[in-house]
């Protein structure tokens, strides 16, 4: 007679369904590894071979649950995780995300910090392959420690939402980092430099007013750049393939009265363009060597005006995306683009759905620069609103510099009719707002 465990294995065998419990452990890790690290824990209670499955899982979640009332108490909690957990067992990836808001007594930041920097340390010390911290604090971000991260191991790193100082960001020490991403936050530092990153974004992070950071990533494939602050130096990206900057009204270099770095107003704070890295390119030259290029700005930004006074060679640019910062006397910015991108295949050319807030063309009818100079384009699109009187100027220039009006698409977009107050005021009302 069997026993009455085996009976059951072999009963639920020849139903063809299969218990959790008779999974291998490496797959019971994994399931353990989905839950927060509070949970994971509690999972020691189920029976004796869960006991200790927490303690090698491979992936480390610390996250707030109902079970923390205080930051202290997450911090306690996590600071004798970190000491039980298995110092032999591989940690593949570490997330640490949560909101200090959530917290009842996080009102006292100066007794109740958490310890992030301490498990950012640590996931770093296990071998972790990918690091998420996102930390969100009301008042100021939390400021993650000012030292060097060194890992052979870590290939994802994803900073979310904190303060990031100059030796953190020297990933010199980390020769497998491939995917840097700096979201939200304030990275006050004066240089990023990582020799083999591939893909870089950073998304509405904050860099210092009263300096450019350097960023130096040699093996960068692509590109994403959108901030506040002072435009970061980009330095040589030869193996760039794809890259997208947006400046938008946040952006430091900027200036109230004109479209362009020095409206001649010497109180003017928006004109103090900072000149401790001399003259030169701030950014076109590190993007120089791009196949696939998106440059958009708000039309006070001048960083792109100003750089095309060194305006680099694009040797592989081949899709050009750019919007009205172009649009001054005869569109030279863009024709000093072209001129310099020999084999570039299609252009798009966005136009808001504000013209009022840009620069208009001016009405002309010298060409700005010599037909060859557009020869190798196939395609041009035009993206703007319907009813947008620039096309016209546009079209005008563009077929004066010999272009054909057979390459050209005019892509546009119908407006949204604008409604009656009577009836905007009668939806509230049915609405019941």
């Amino acid at each position: 007679m069997f026993p009455r465990a085996k009976m059951r294995k072999m009963s639920a065998a020849s139903s063809g369904r299969v218990k959790i419990g008779d999974l291998p452990e490496d797959l019971l890790r994994r399931v353990v590894s989905l839950l927060s690290a509070r949970q994971a824990v509690q999972t020691s209670a189920l029976s004796r071979r869960w006991r200790h499955l927490w303690r090698s899982a491979p992936l480390l979640r610390i996250v707030p649950d109902e079970g923390f009332q205080t930051v202290r108490g997450l911090n306690e909690f996590v600071k004798h995780l970190l000491l039980l957990r298995d110092g032999a067992a591989p940690l593949d990836a570490c997330v640490i995300n949560f909101y200090c808001c959530e917290f009842d007594s996080y009102r006292y930041p100066s007794s109740d910090e958490p310890d992030v920097g301490l498990w950012l340390r640590h996931a770093v010390s296990r071998g972790a392959q990918l690091i998420r911290v996102e930390v969100y604090v009301e008042d100021e971000p939390v400021c993650l420690p000012d030292l060097p991260l060194v890992s052979n191991h870590l290939r994802v790193l994803d900073l979310r939402l904190v303060e990031i100082k100059d030796s953190l960001v020297d990933f010199s020490g980390c020769p497998s980092l491939e995917h840097l991403k700096f979201q939200g936050g304030f990275i006050n530092a004066r240089r990023i430099s990582s020799p083999s990153v591939k893909h870089l974004i950073i998304d509405g992070s904050g860099f210092n007013r009263k300096f450019r950071t350097r960023i130096s990533t040699p093996g960068l494939i692509s590109l994403e750049l959108e901030f506040w602050g002072s435009t970061p130096l980009l330095e040589g990206m030869p193996l760039l393939v794809t890259a997208s900057v947006n400046l938008d009204h946040e952006c430091r270099d900027r200036c109230a009265n004109t479209e362009f770095w020095d409206c001649g107003d010497p109180e003017c704070d928006d004109c103090d363009v900072m000149v401790s890295d001399g003259d030169g390119c701030v950014l076109l030259q590190g993007l120089s060597g791009a196949t696939t290029l998106e440059l958009t700005t708000e039309s006070r930004v001048f960083m792109f005006r100003r750089d095309l006074m060194w305006c680099p060679i694009f040797s592989k640019l081949k899709t050009l995306l750019v919007n009205e910062w172009f649009m001054t006397s005869n569109m030279s910015g863009l024709a000093c683009l072209l001129e310099h991108s020999p084999i570039v295949e299609k252009l798009t050319l966005q136009l808001s759905k504000e013209p009022r807030n840009f620069v208009e063309i001016e009405d002309s009818d010298k060409p700005c620069k010599q037909a060859f100079l557009f020869k190798n384009l196939n395609i041009v699109e035009i993206k703007c609103q319907e009813g947008d009187e620039r096309v016209k100027k546009i079209l005008k220039i563009l077929s004066q510099n010999g272009i054909p009006l057979a390459k050209i698409n005019v892509l546009q977009t119908k407006r949204r009719p604008r409604r009656k107050l009577s009836t905007v005021v009668h939806i509230i009302l049915c609405l019941d707002i």
